[in-house]
């Protein structure tokens, strides 16, 4: 049976494999060994048994038609910009600027106030169009963020930081990438910020373990 995942489900196969994430409800859900009768092919499903295309219908992942949202894929990051920019000569340093200063602090503020609403209503809306390339301004005001950063009175998990730090990088009129990624055995879930294949503040080293299953 050929399905599709519902509006605000994205999935992902991770070897024999299947995670769910539904974003109205900030839950994962993973069908372990179910390779052999479920594909999923971006937002497309085959499912080669009907009992768990009915389950899957029921539990809401699933549906009969196209999402309307669109949805984005992305490999994992290969570069680090922590080791772009520590390569770079002293005079090509970005020394933080009042403008660096006033978009920090302003995200900050606006990430505290996102702490309190749901996972759904902290996401930005889906775009159709992945960002890119990595620009020499973007490069700069990361590391004026990375330089000014430890005098910040904010601080968090991986949601709250990479969250910052996005709204930091629009506010300066950059677009980044806000990729989710999950593993399993055992599972867990991450996120970060990604620009083609350029790891914003994490390490790609670290990321290859982590499949996207969301992109923002």
């Amino acid at each position: 049976m050929n399905l599709w995942l519902a509006d605000g489900v994205r999935g992902v196969m991770i070897g024999e494999d299947a995670v769910f994430l539904d974003v109205t409800s900030n839950a994962y859900f993973c069908l372990p060994a179910i390779a052999a009768v479920l594909r999923i092919d971006g937002q497309a499903l085959t499912v080669c048994a009907d009992p768990l295309a009915e389950d899957l219908l029921a539990a809401g992942l699933a549906s009969r038609t196209p999402p309307v949202q669109p949805s984005l894929s992305i490999a994992p990051p290969r570069r680090t910009a922590r080791a772009v920019l520590d390569t770079l000569p002293a005079a090509q340093r970005q020394r933080p600027a009042s403008r660096h200063w006033r978009a920090a602090i302003a995200a900050g503020v606006q990430n505290a106030r996102d702490a309190r609403r749901a996972f759904a209503d902290r996401l930005p809306v889906p775009r159709a169009e992945r960002a890119g390339p990595v620009g020499a301004g973007l490069l700069a005001d990361l590391d004026a963020f990375r330089r000014l950063s430890p005098w910040l009175p904010f601080d968090g998990v991986c949601l709250y930081r990479s969250g910052l730090l996005r709204r930091y990088l629009v506010a300066l009129g950059h677009q980044v990438d806000w990729v989710f990624g999950v593993r399993t055995w055992p599972f867990a879930a991450h996120c970060w910020l990604q620009v083609d294949d350029l790891a914003l503040d994490d390490e790609a080293e670290r990321l290859i373990a982590y499949h996207p299953i969301m992109v923002r």
